[in-house]
């Protein structure tokens, strides 16, 4: 299997566990702040890790000589979800936040082109391009909002596709300090504000907490080795179909009942189809970074 494919079925990996981390947070965000949600969720992934490397090679978890960078891109980890949490507060509706968040795909070829050398071939841009229309066309041009508020669902973009950058940049390092600081920065960072939001969770709410805490660990290990097999301008325009897997599971659960299904089922078909273009274009795809120039003899 060649590197491009690995890293691309990595991204599929990442965006089909993420669409059912989403389906099941969907129901613990009513009950609880998003904040006690995401705090827990990383809280599980470090004492996963303890527990794996903890008791044996407890400095491995962190040590690296780019500490402050480690910390840096854990923090966007912590902005997502604060942009969301923000905006909706603010008014911007969720379909608003969804529709401008999906130009991160984009976002993440431009971030690596300039930041990274990536040389995005043309094929990508331009699949990429439909599938964002995709994306358009699934969460809809409703609502949208303007002025000051677009940088909430902005920032949330930008947080996601600097996250991807930078973790291809890491390439070096080893996953276990990568997921590491992704997880404690935001940790660290949640804990001060946590005595004033904890609600006891019931039972079966936690064990939906612990579990989102588990694939959350597992989807960032995909990301992370995604992101390290080849430049992230082959795999991002994959993490559409994170659109495809979550619309479904959304209808299941009844919670996609204002969508319009023709203009639903057009945006799900630019989005498949782009990723199937480049996943048969693939063997032309010849995509390099100076991450891979940096690590080759």
């Amino acid at each position: 299997m060649t590197a491009n494919r690995r890293a691309i079925l990595l991204m599929l990996v990442f965006v089909f566990l993420w669409a059912g981390i989403e389906a099941m947070a969907a129901n613990v965000l009513r009950h609880y702040s998003p904040y006690q949600v995401v705090w827990t969720r990383y809280a599980v992934h470090l004492a996963l890790m303890a527990a794996l490397w903890g008791w044996r090679e407890p400095a491995s978890l962190w040590q690296t000589r780019r500490p402050v960078f480690h910390v840096a891109r854990s923090l966007l980890m912590l902005g997502m979800p604060a942009s969301w949490v923000i905006g909706m507060q603010m008014g911007v509706s969720g379909h608003a936040v969804m529709t401008i968040f999906w130009i991160s795909p984009l976002l993440i070829l431009g971030l690596a082109w300039v930041f990274l050398q990536d040389r995005v071939p043309l094929l990508v841009w331009v699949a990429t391009g439909v599938a964002c229309a995709g994306g358009l066309l699934v969460n809809g041009l409703h609502g949208l909002p303007g002025g000051s508020l677009l940088i909430y669902p902005l920032g949330m973009a930008l947080c996601f596709s600097a996250y991807v950058v930078m973790t291809r940049s890491l390439r070096t390092e080893t996953t276990r300090t990568n997921l590491f600081y992704t997880a404690a920065g935001v940790f660290v960072a949640l804990t001060p504000a946590m005595p004033g939001l904890w609600i006891m969770p019931s039972l079966p709410d936690l064990l939906v907490m612990v579990l989102i805490g588990l694939l959350g660990y597992v989807t960032l290990l995909a990301l992370d080795r995604s992101a390290a097999a080849a430049p992230v301008s082959i795999s991002a325009p994959f993490a559409y179909l994170q659109i495809a897997f979550t619309v479904p599971l959304f209808w299941v659960a009844g919670l996609g009942h204002d969508m319009s299904v023709p203009r639903v089922a057009l945006g799900l078909l630019l989005i498949v189809g782009a990723a199937l273009c480049l996943w048969l274009r693939e063997p032309r795809l010849h995509a390099r970074d100076a991450v891979m120039a940096r690590s080759t003899p």
